[in-house]
């Protein structure tokens, strides 16, 4: 405890945070835990916060991207116990079921960890204000543009110590940052992308499964069911950007028609389609460098969650990744000397996220393969990465990512391999 106060006092910054969705929400909370000073922007209903993290459902009245349910895994119940208690006691019971995953509507957990920030002492939150590019003052660094602030919508300059992009998918960090003349981050992206295919169901709750998200694999074809209760769910078709001749269903009575060829090997839900398919443009996973040749492209901002990179929105992973993420920020933070945090974060970032996240990559193209199970080593466990350094909560939350990741797709979900093959469904879209 008188540590923790130590380095409360220690230096007291002011954070801007860039992004009002579930990631940035943490941000903030765990910042002003620690004693600082954090101002947290972001548009009311702006689905840039958020990019595609968890496209597996929709609000139960209107389709919508803005209310996607959310994969809340046990790593991440469990680091959610520890960092803000109050937030996933009032999660599990609005969930109305414990256990070793909930998934939940954006919605909701924005709407709790709203009212945590409206509670907490020095959080100030503007809704619908937004920053639009960022402010630079004396360089730390030659050759580096030092951000101190941002310039809102409203035209206001909101002045920092460090400047938090947690925008989400659709982030314009590296175009606000070569507008201040620094470097280009290096953006690592998937040679292949994805597109997805959604269409909702409307049913009574009883008939939904208790299992509430699965991925279903089979021949250059994923599979998500997904629901998030209150008589709402959700069925996705994942293919690679690739294969053009699958792009025809965005049309609601071919969807149907694949659906019906993949149906005996799906779970049996009722329900009433509603309108529409809902289609995505090309999703890629990438992540970005802002570190290069051991110097930051620029001081005071960095850049988390799905800001910084994510996965395939259908496995699950970005709440828990973004969480980890907000945690890892924050003991660099914790370490007081605020012109190192970037480095720090970024040391963080480098030796245990983005191997992770490369791995997740790899994993996720060859779920899409039509070989075997696949072969992966066991993930270090969460006592290997404290020995190694890492606090309990980021320990807990990296353990949990590989073991979901490495074990087979039959352990890891319901798995499905034999099934229509690829040319069979384009046969079938192709039947007048």
């Amino acid at each position: 405890m008188l540590t923790s106060l130590l380095r409360r006092r220690a230096v007291r910054m002011h954070v801007v945070v860039c992004g009002a969705g579930p990631i940035g929400a943490m941000v903030a909370l765990l910042l002003a835990a620690e004693g600082h000073r954090v101002t947290v922007l972001g548009d009311r209903h702006s689905y840039a916060d958020a990019g595609y993290s968890d496209v597996r459902g929709i609000s139960q009245s209107v389709p919508s991207a803005d209310d996607p349910p959310l994969l809340i895994p046990g790593a991440a119940l469990d680091a959610l116990s520890i960092e803000l208690p109050g937030v996933v006691g009032k999660l599990l019971l609005a969930a109305g079921k414990a256990g070793t995953e909930v998934v939940v509507r954006r919605s909701l957990v924005r709407a709790l960890l709203t009212e945590e920030i409206e509670r907490t002492e020095g959080i100030q939150l503007s809704h619908g204000v937004r920053a639009v590019s960022l402010l630079t003052g004396a360089q730390r660094l030659p050759g580096r543009p030092h951000i101190q602030g941002v310039l809102t919508t409203e035209g206001n300059a909101v002045l920092a110590d460090l400047v938090v992009d947690a925008t989400g998918r659709n982030s314009q960090a590296i175009k606000w940052l070569s507008d201040v003349g620094a470097p280009r981050p290096l953006d690592e992206r998937q040679e292949v992308g994805n597109r997805l295919f959604t269409r909702y169901f409307g049913s009574d709750e009883s008939v939904n499964p208790s299992t509430r998200w699965s991925l279903h694999h089979f021949d250059r074809v994923l599979i998500a069911m997904v629901s998030a209760g209150q008589g709402l769910w959700s069925m996705t078709l994942c293919i690679s950007d690739e294969e053009s001749d699958l792009y025809r269903l965005s049309g609601a009575s071919l969807w149907s028609r694949a659906a019906e060829l993949y149906a005996p090997r799906l779970p049996q839900l009722r329900g009433a389609p509603l309108p529409g398919v809902w289609t995505t443009p090309r999703i890629e996973s990438y992540y970005r460098r802002f570190v290069r040749s051991g110097q930051p492209v620029a001081t005071g901002t960095v850049s988390v969650g799905d800001a910084w990179g994510a996965t395939l929105p259908l496995l699950g992973l970005g709440p828990t990744m973004g969480l980890l993420h907000a945690v890892m920020l924050r003991d660099a933070v914790r370490q007081g000397d605020p012109d190192g945090i970037l480095l720090r974060f970024d040391s963080l970032t480098e030796n245990y996220l983005i191997p992770l996240h490369e791995h997740i990559t790899k994993w996720e193209e060859q779920l899409q393969t039509a070989e075997g199970n696949i072969a992966q080593p066991r993930p270090a466990t969460a006592e290997a990465f404290e020995t190694a350094g890492l606090g309990y909560s980021s320990a807990t939350l990296l353990s949990g990512l590989w073991s979901q990741c490495t074990a087979s797709p039959s352990e890891a979900f319901p798995y499905t391999r034999h099934g229509p093959s690829l040319a069979e469904l384009v046969e079938a879209l192709s039947v007048p």
